[in-house]
């Protein structure tokens, strides 16, 4: 597909290297077993999310998932976090632990704004 948007162009290899670096992720190379796996359905009950017209958005679901877990950090921060060279583990780590961490910056500590 040729892309003559230079900004939809830049969109689609941010997201090619989002990809990419989540395939090289570690921590996300466990292997689950069916039984603890959560279903579409399940994922979607538990963070309340109602698809519009049976379409998902993946960063909104991610971003509702985060926020039940008590993380108060979106799609939007993780994917930075990891195309700054984390892994998902330690997103959810610092995450976790720092409420704060929705302001991360790229080493994923906490932005001091003052």
């Amino acid at each position: 597909m040729n892309v003559s948007n230079p900004a939809l162009k830049q969109k689609q290899e941010r997201l090619k290297l989002f990809l990419e670096r989540l395939s090289q992720d570690a921590s996300l190379s466990r292997r689950h077993d069916s039984a603890s796996a959560w279903s579409w359905e399940e994922l979607l009950a538990y963070t309340g999310y109602d698809p519009r017209d049976g379409t998902v958005d993946v960063a909104e679901l991610v971003s509702l998932t985060l926020g039940k877990l008590g993380i108060e950090a979106d799609a939007k921060t993780m994917v930075e976090y990891i195309l700054n060279g984390g892994t998902i583990r330690d997103f959810i780590n610092v995450a976790w632990h720092r409420p704060e961490a929705a302001d991360m910056n790229d080493s994923g500590q906490a932005c001091d704004d003052g």
